[in-house]
């Protein structure tokens, strides 16, 4: 799974945690790795993390991804209810898992298109479908969740088609962190192979860790 640039910084962050915890432990495997590394990682973080931070568009960015991965994590129990359909009724299709599997990988233009195929089928088979158990709403749910992760991944784009001269102007500095992010991961996750604590330096890990704070956080700015 690679990293997006807007997850360098909150990525490097949690990254800082562990290893500002196990740092005896690492200048032990590697000598290199001790308290001047440590301070030039937080000020590497710190330093993008500014200039982020003065980045209108990229906090509409964010705020859009984070909606995007709502809408697709809202999908999660009706795509599983509607396997169960389909297998109670004989339907050879794994498009409801295919839908779950583009999400989890953040691919929202394949979400899209594997939702259209879904609807489609659904439509098709909707007298057989409901008469083993979907709801009789399913198609019209399908239609709103298209169109809200359409209007979503549209919003995207078009920040991202913004953002371009931003990164590319700061494209040596997202390299220089990356570096630190992609050392302290590979030599953590090394040290700490066959234990819990390896997931603490494990990218993917990772990225879970922190799309779930962010989501918890939208939730919390919205009930506010």
């Amino acid at each position: 799974m690679g990293i997006l640039k807007e997850e360098y910084v909150p990525i490097a962050d949690a990254l800082l945690v562990s290893i500002t915890r196990d740092l005896d432990i690492f200048e032990n495997e590697n000598h290199l790795f001790n308290s001047d590394y440590l301070s030039a990682m937080q000020a590497k973080t710190d330093e993008v993390r500014a200039k982020e931070t003065g980045d209108a568009i990229l906090i509409k960015q964010k705020q859009t991804t984070q909606e995007l991965y709502i809408l697709g994590n809202e999908l999660n129990k009706p795509m599983k209810l509607l396997n169960l359909v389909f297998d109670k009724s004989c339907l050879k299709t794994s498009l409801a898992s295919d839908v779950l599997k583009k999400i989890r990988k953040r691919n929202f233009e394949g979400t899209l298109q594997t939702l259209k195929s879904l609807k489609d089928v659904v439509a098709e088979n909707s007298v057989l479908l409901i008469s083993k158990g979907m709801k009789a709403d399913t198609i019209s749910m399908l239609e709103n969740s298209y169109n809200t992760i359409t209007s979503a991944s549209n919003a995207q784009t078009g920040y991202q088609q913004q953002r371009k001269a931003f990164t590319s102007a700061n494209k040596g500095l997202y390299k220089e962190l990356y570096v630190y992010i992609s050392e302290v991961a590979k030599l953590g996750k090394i040290i700490f192979q066959g234990e819990q604590k390896a997931s603490e330096y494990t990218i993917d890990d990772l990225f879970l860790l922190v799309h779930s704070s962010q989501k918890r956080s939208i939730k919390i700015d919205k009930a506010e």
